[in-house]
């Protein structure tokens, strides 16, 4: 599922002095932030972000180490973890996954300051969250899953804390069930912890089941199918004829779902190749499969496709097989192609950047 990114930010309070940190150097870093926060390629404010994290680290060492952090020192913490979290991200999308380190533990440092200042405190909470699961996204081509799953497991809990503390807030719930939904399809794809499948499941039931009841509501249309294929995964493993007859008996309300007019992502376009050949509409299936393009947040490895069971309707069919063919040419075109290198070559040293 995906996560909704909405990052929250504090009002500065006129009315309460904070210590040591001035008017100019408070409009400085939220005015970076705004900017920041509206754009959706930092390379042009690569400089302005380093130097900015740079010259808040003697006001932000000393609000980690102050007893009590007042409320308008929070809002400058709050800005400063915006600026971090944001760079560290900027740094794993230009593949500099040693250099975005650091970033990420000054951003941990500002978010944990801000929790021990204020346990319920559900700003820092939630953009620790998104923080966390915006990270796993990064590791989704790790050879071992773990690093994922780390930070889906810190995500998934600060999110339970959102929502013992806010039930009823909608987007801390979709989060939730969105960071939960990722955990699963990594336990499903590494045949890993088998009772922690289960408790995610009957977890992820509900908003699935929801979905079902009345297709024509408003919600992702995404989100659906991703939670329609875990279920089906997980019904398939437990008993196969119950997982086609689930199946069968929803196949309207998914194609009701499908035949909207939004464009597919990836999963979804791989989870339609096998409703599809299951269902035994070989053609559909295939239409779905010679979609699937690469890109460096798409894109699937060959053997997934020799493993995947559900798609073992197609391997003798000629059509797949010269489809097969092609996509491992294209593929190791691409991975040839792209170098899963740092990109930034002047970068100064993390440590010059921090100090």
């Amino acid at each position: 599922m995906k996560i909704k990114i909405l990052i929250f930010l504090l009002s500065l309070n006129a009315s309460i002095s904070y210590a040591d940190i001035n008017d100019d150097e408070i409009q400085a870093i939220e005015d970076l932030t705004d900017q920041v926060l509206a754009t959706k390629n930092l390379a042009k404010l690569e400089p302005q972000i380093k130097a900015q994290i740079q010259k808040a680290q003697p006001n932000v060492q000393k609000l980690l180490k102050a007893k009590d952090i007042e409320y308008n020192d929070s809002v400058y913490l709050h800005n400063y973890a915006i600026l971090t979290s944001g760079y560290a991200e900027y740094l794993l999308e230009q593949h500099c996954t040693t250099l975005s380190q650091p970033f990420q533990e000054l951003t941990e440092q500002a978010y944990f300051a801000l929790k021990k200042r204020d346990p319920k405190d559900t700003i820092a909470i939630n953009n620790l969250g998104l923080f966390y699961a915006q990270m796993s996204v990064y590791y989704r081509k790790n050879i071992d899953p773990t690093p994922r799953l780390n930070y889906l497991l810190k995500a998934e809990q600060l999110f339970e804390t959102l929502m013992k503390l806010q039930p009823d807030n909608e987007e801390y719930e979709k989060n939730y069930y969105a960071v939960l939904s990722d955990k699963l399809m990594l336990l499903q794809k590494y045949h890993r912890d088998q009772n922690e499948q289960k408790r995610l499941i009957n977890i992820l039931k509900k908003p699935l089941f929801h979905y079902l009841s009345d297709p024509n509501q408003a919600f992702d249309a995404g989100n659906f199918i991703i939670l329609a294929q875990q279920y089906f995964k997980y019904l398939n493993r437990e008993d196969p004829k119950l997982a086609e007859k689930w199946l069968r008996d929803n196949q309207a309300k998914i194609e009701a779902v499908v035949n909207k007019n939004r464009k597919q992502t990836q999963r979804e376009k791989e989870f339609l190749a096998e409703f599809y050949a299951l269902l035994g509409q070989t053609d559909r299936a295939l239409s779905y499969l010679k979609q699937l393009e690469f890109s460096d947040e798409n894109n699937t490895e060959p053997s997934s496709f020799e493993n995947e069971p559900n798609l073992a309707n197609l391997r003798l069919n000629p059509e797949y097989q010269k489809w097969f063919k092609q996509y491992k040419q294209d593929y190791a075109a691409y991975r040839k192609a792209i170098p899963k290198i740092c990109k930034i070559n002047q970068l100064e040293t993390t440590q010059d950047t921090i100090e």
